[in-house]
């Protein structure tokens, strides 16, 4: 079959495959190439899965190489783009919610843990997430402590504007039971949760950020609606 990365290099290639399928005699390469929107993709595409045998051209026409080998082979590389298409979109989403708004932003890791669940996304594999972007130095786990207003119930803020950061106090891992105790003892009643920060590159973090924009807008609205919470609960 070649190698994976033969394969990568050419994303048209499942597009390609499930439109041959869909046609039984076969298509012409005009044809083929005009029902798909990136034409240079998907020439590679085409010219990736002749050179494999995958596919063939016979009277001017491109069809799928008949024989049940070949054919599960068809199936086999639509499952494989289905796998990588599904990660991707989940990569996408994770970053798509730490980017979402144009401003740096404290996204609470509870509350981005339930967005990824309603899409079925649970939270054993948003950690998964989270430690690869974190060891990619991509994101930061951000253990924070707020004070809590008088009267007021406990509130965690989804999502906290940087430039509001110092009414928060970061923790540590070498001084955060320290700190526990002598707020104790000042009697000041702290809330203490995790936030993430990301740091991604601008084009990655707009990729991200036009994919929930555009795919996902209940979510994009949620953090809209959301992000400034913590001005309303400090102001007033």
């Amino acid at each position: 079959m070649g190698t994976l990365d033969l394969f990568l290099d050419a994303p048209a290639i499942p597009s390609v495959l499930r439109h041959l399928r869909e046609r039984a005699g076969g298509d012409g390469k005009a044809s083929v190439m005009q029902s798909l929107p990136d034409k240079a993709y998907t020439e590679k595409a085409i010219e990736t899965l002749r050179t494999q045998g995958i596919i063939e051209e016979q009277d001017g026409l491109l069809r799928i190489v008949e024989g049940e080998e070949n054919a599960r082979t068809v199936e086999g590389i639509i499952r494989f783009y289905a796998r990588v298409d599904t990660a991707a979109r989940r990569r996408l989403l994770f970053r798509g919610i730490l980017n979402s708004a144009q401003y740096a932003c404290l996204v609470h890791l509870a509350t981005l843990k339930g967005l990824m669940e309603t899409e079925g996304i649970d939270a054993e594999e948003t950690e998964g997430l989270v430690e690869k972007d974190a060891n990619l130095g991509l994101v930061e786990r951000l253990p924070i402590m707020y004070r809590t207003r008088e009267g007021l119930p406990h509130k965690s803020f989804p999502f906290i504007p940087v430039y509001y950061y110092p009414h928060f106090i970061a923790m540590k891992t070498d001084n955060a039971e320290h700190l526990r105790e002598r707020l104790r003892r000042a009697g000041i009643v702290m809330k203490e949760e995790e936030y993430l920060l990301g740091h991604y590159p601008k084009q990655v973090a707009a990729q991200a950020r036009e994919y929930v924009q555009r795919e996902k807008e209940y979510i994009r609205e949620k953090i809209k609606d959301e992000a400034f919470d913590v001005w309303w609960y400090y102001r007033f």
